[in-house]
């Protein structure tokens, strides 16, 4: 039996309520999320027979840890706790503003001050220890006064909606968005105001000549955020293998997951002092994405490729994780470079200290424009003196005329019938995928003219699917081949 209560990066599970726990609260404040530690907790995940006796002592005890200062400095803002419905105590604590946090009965130095690395605490060295206390003193530029103060959330509140999440108990001062009684950059990065556009697009080619798609979004970065992934999804096409098995199989040009952990990426970590745009452009043959400041406190690629982590936007990521949007923040690169580690061609990250930029390559891109577009063009060279496409595309149609296909097929244009046998030939393609297709055999047709005779098409084609992975296909291509 599987227990809701799993132990991460932010979630600790203890089965007794004892001294040592003093250290995994000072690890959560010296974080840069803070976390959650349940008490009551067997290590197998599943709920503890605890006496009503106990679980008093262990509330008291809380309460007096907080209130003797074991922990130091004064922590209270950044802790609270109760009882779950569970019965399980709930120890929620958030990143301290005070850093470094430490045990009162050790002193500020290594054997008093923890850190929480991944699903561990551990002891600061003297050098992060510095870290903490130079940071201190720095007022991060997310915490700036935002040059607009007339904000509205709207955006922000209907994600909290949608996540199930109580907006009333949002803190806007421990969530950064208050800071000296005025609003901060990171309440402006929130905000239904913010005005720095992100800007997607889909190129024809290998290169920026000719634009299939393009558009830009602007407003909270969550909405950023959210129209970003949907149009990846757009622009992510899939090739279709029919191969005679019960099921198809469909091969997407790019891992979501592997997108979805690089667009993140750009938001949780870009330099927004740079009013550059964050870019995520398609070619045939890649994806780039593209984000303003690179690695940030020195950190390096191969530092981050291990889980190494310097955050710059320390709120932003916080918030983020709050709603779901990332799971675990230290982890973005390895899990991009994870789901292509069988692939002949890796992501390629390109970091400066002015932009990052991740290079992903499309998975299909040999068999759906090098290979097609190729045996494609050898038949437009296959034309007689009248510069007329010969036999090969008119037998083919012709010869399922006279065969089996319905009498709406014995009407088709010369246009049409080339349109007729390119999805015969390529069950399941998709729109964009047909365009480009039809565009080298009829070089005249536009896309206006393209969409307008798929629709008068509609008695010998129809698209069967989802919009996302759906495709075109012959009607009764079955009967037909019969």
């Amino acid at each position: 039996m599987s227990s809701k209560y799993i132990e991460s990066n932010t979630v600790e599970l203890k089965r007794i309520l004892d001294e040592d726990m003093k250290s995994e609260i000072v690890a959560f404040l010296n974080s840069y999320l803070g976390g959650t530690i349940y008490v009551g907790i067997d290590d197998n995940g599943l709920i503890a027979d605890i006496s009503l006796k106990e679980k008093d002592e262990n509330k008291s005890r809380v309460i007096n840890w907080i209130r003797d200062e074991a922990i130091y400095p004064n922590c209270s803002d950044y802790i609270s706790f109760e009882y779950n419905e569970d019965g399980v105590l709930q120890i929620n604590i958030e990143p301290g503003k005070d850093k470094p946090y430490y045990l009162k009965s050790k002193g500020l130095k290594p054997s008093g001050v923890y850190i929480r690395y991944g699903q561990n605490k551990s002891q600061a060295t003297p050098e992060e220890i510095e870290r903490m206390i130079r940071e201190k003193d720095i007022v991060p530029f997310e915490l700036y006064p935002s040059l607009n103060q007339e904000l509205t959330f709207n955006i922000l509140k209907l994600k909290f909606e949608e996540r199930n999440l109580d907006y009333n108990t949002f803190n806007p001062i421990t969530s950064g968005f208050i800071y000296n009684d005025k609003y901060t950059n990171v309440a402006f990065w929130f905000s239904d105001q913010y005005n720095i556009e992100t800007k997607v697009a889909i190129y024809q080619g290998l290169e920026r000549d000719i634009f299939r798609s393009k558009q830009q979004f602007s407003g909270s970065i969550i909405y950023q955020i959210d129209k970003t992934l949907d149009y990846f999804n757009t622009g992510n096409e899939i090739r279709v293998i029919i191969d005679g098995s019960p099921t198809r199989t469909e091969i997407p040009s790019y891992s979501e997951k592997a997108i979805r952990e690089a667009i993140l990426n750009c938001y949780c970590h870009r330099d927004y002092s740079r009013r550059s745009n964050i870019k995520m452009e398609f070619f045939d043959n890649r994806l780039e994405i593209i984000s303003p400041g690179g690695f940030y406190g020195g950190l390096t690629l191969e530092e981050a490729l291990k889980g190494e982590q310097s955050f710059r936007n320390e709120f932003v990521v916080k918030l983020l994780y709050k709603l779901g949007y990332i799971e675990n923040y230290a982890s973005g690169l390895n899990r991009i470079f994870s789901e292509y580690k069988k692939d002949k061609k890796q992501p390629e990250i390109y970091h400066s200290m002015n932009m990052f930029k991740i290079t992903i390559f499309n998975r299909n891109y040999e068999a759906l424009f090098v290979n097609t577009n190729q045996h494609l063009k050898d038949n437009r060279n296959k034309v007689n003196e009248n510069n007329k496409y010969i036999d090969p595309i008119n037998r083919a149609v012709n010869g399922a005329v006279n065969s089996a296909v319905n009498g709406a097929v014995k009407s088709l244009s010369k246009r049409d019938s080339i349109i007729y046998k390119v999805i015969k030939e390529n069950p399941g393609f998709r729109y964009p995928q047909l365009e480009r297709i039809i565009k080298i055999l009829d070089p005249d047709i536009n896309r206006n003219i393209f969409s307008k005779r798929i629709i008068q098409m509609k008695d010998v084609i129809e698209f069967k699917g989802s919009p996302k992975s759906g495709g075109y296909y012959i009607i009764n291509i079955d009967k037909d081949e019969n």
